[in-house]
């Protein structure tokens, strides 16, 4: 009987560990993907990329640092027939293992109906998102370019 009293604690505290660490690993869902989609887009709206890079699939960080991107974001952002950058999710689509996905925001722009479409990725326990190529691999450039070949 003395053996079972003992058992208890330590079952207790791997209970109480278990929890604490399943509420710092997030599961793949529905509510999860579009919580962190919201939290991108209120990134882009407030113009701060140093928060958007985390954001980031782990393929885009590989191309630059967070200091190239915020950079290269403020020079992207620029270009003068840019207008500030807002957006609103209207959808998140997740495949059936919610392993990847897509977002649908739509764009606050001059033009109506126009949306920003990104793929979300499941990786460690978060969703990452494969947005902004362009500033990543420096093809945003391009907008800046005269010639015409």
């Amino acid at each position: 009987m003395q053996r079972k009293t003992r058992l208890w604690p330590g079952l207790l505290i791997v209970l109480v560990l278990l929890i604490i660490s399943v509420g710092f690993y997030h599961l793949p869902g529905q509510s999860h993907a579009t919580q962190r989609v919201n939290d991108f887009n209120q990134a882009i709206n407030a113009n701060r990329p140093a928060e958007i890079y985390p954001y980031l699939i782990p393929e885009l960080k590989g191309m630059l640092s967070k200091e190239e991107f915020i950079q290269n974001f403020a020079q992207e952002r620029s270009y003068p027939y840019l207008s500030p950058l807002y957006v609103y999710l209207d959808e998140v689509k997740l495949v059936s293992d919610l392993r990847s996905g897509e977002a649908i925001s739509t764009v606050a722009a001059r033009l109506p109906g126009q949306k920003m479409n990104v793929k979300l990725l499941y990786i460690s326990g978060q969703y990452y998102i494969d947005a902004f190529r362009d500033i990543a691999d420096g093809s945003y450039l391009l907008k800046f370019s005269h010639n015409k070949d």
